[in-house]
């Protein structure tokens, strides 16, 4: 996730969708007892349908098992006015990078060692219908990726943070490649909690690829978890990279990876996080249409730096609907240590991306990431009314 910064996406396509500046009525509020709007069936699915290893510190079990309360508090008042049009983005252009100082090379990305050959690869194959709600992906989430740097590890202050924000879920890192499924005291703690206090949990991952098999082994892992309550998580992302990062990526590839964790999830939700679909990835060789085979909802990684939030939204929704459902994915972080734009996202910006991300169609919008995140991002994150 972090390290795909590289992946600014372009204008939207005009002809695709037009941002208003009078954005229309708030969509309807989800029933309390699905987390859909009212009367809106599960999705269903038939054939036919189209980094550092993580810090080991677990999370501080909370210190009452009392359930954490909703609140029925409205969202705190904006820091600023949702813009109207574009705003103002401090430090664009970034400055030019500094000459060369020679010497060494860049230290090439981790990956396995082992590579299992395609010949070796299951056959792609149509799944077995299924069917998935995608109601645990609406409204607003936040992502969590070193545990120890979220909240000092404390459940109880994710939860309590998680519930003043409006967040309806926690992104929250599982396992990869390298250390399998890692992460069962981290959620033995969380998962319990945060579905006391109404908000939902989705576990991420990131396979390299290398073995997709092996890949799916340690996300069904995940799946398959459950706390000593009977809890479990709400679903499962897969952090789909390229090649940059060490990922053995074509289709072939993500097509057993994917298919062998759609054969043991049944009807789990399964979302793919990906690259924006700018027209490099759109019309080249990322394999969308691989995956919409077997997930249930796309989440493209909006990192927008020194482009138009709202339009970089509008062409992902406008482009990736045409196969599945979107929840889009914010930018909450600096570039400034990969030579990019210092300043973080203002108030403005991620406002102006959670409107356009609202209006627009997609089914919720998150940040990456929980422990970059500044006050001004975390505040204008709580104060936007995008009921879940």
């Amino acid at each position: 996730m972090r390290r795909a910064v590289g992946v600014g996406a372009a204008l939207a396509v005009a002809a695709a969708v037009v941002l208003v500046v009078t954005w229309p009525s708030p969509a309807p509020r989800l029933s309390s007892a699905s987390g859909q709007p009212p009367g809106a069936p599960p999705v269903a699915r038939t054939t036919a349908a189209p980094t550092p290893p993580p810090t080991a510190a677990p999370f501080t079990a909370p210190t009452t098992a009392a359930p954490l309360p909703v609140s029925e508090a409205g969202p705190p008042p904006l820091p600023v006015p949702v813009p109207t049009a574009p705003p103002a983005l401090a430090g664009c252009p970034p400055p030019p990078p500094p000459p060369a100082s020679g010497g060494g090379t860049p230290t090439p990305p981790w990956h396995p060692d082992v590579e299992v050959p395609d010949s070796a690869l299951p056959a792609e194959a149509a799944p077995a219908p299924w069917t998935a709600g995608t109601a645990a992906l609406a409204g607003k989430g936040m992502w969590v990726w070193q545990v120890g740097r979220t909240e000092g590890g404390d459940v109880g202050a994710i939860v309590r943070r998680a519930v003043a924000s409006g967040l309806h879920q926690i992104w929250v890192r599982v396992g990869d490649s390298k250390d399998g499924f890692y992460a069962v005291a981290t959620l033995d703690a969380l998962v319990p909690a945060a579905h006391r206090a109404g908000v939902a949990v989705i576990g991420w991952g990131f396979p390299y690829l290398y073995d997709p098999v092996g890949d799916a082994v340690w996300t069904l892992d995940a799946l398959r978890w459950s706390a000593p309550d009977g809890s479990r998580l709400d679903g499962y992302s897969a952090d789909i990279e390229r090649p940059s990062e060490g990922v053995d990526l074509s289709r072939a590839r993500v097509a057993a990876y994917l298919q062998t964790v759609r054969q043991g999830a049944g009807d789990r939700l399964i979302v793919a996080t990906v690259y924006p679909p700018t027209n490099g990835n759109w019309f080249g060789s990322y394999p969308y249409r691989a995956m919409a085979r077997y997930v249930d909802a796309f989440a493209p990684m909006i990192y927008w730096e020194c482009t138009d939030p709202a339009a970089d939204a509008a062409e992902a929704v406008a482009r990736l609907t045409t196969l599945l459902p979107v929840h889009l994915v914010g930018q909450a972080f600096s570039l400034a240590d990969v030579g990019g734009r210092a300043p973080a996202p203002s108030a403005a910006e991620t406002e102006w991306f959670l409107a356009a991300a609202q209006h627009g169609g997609a089914l919720g919008a998150s940040f990456w990431v929980w422990q970059s995140a500044t006050p001004e991002e975390w505040a204008a994150v709580a104060a936007y009314p995008w009921a879940r």
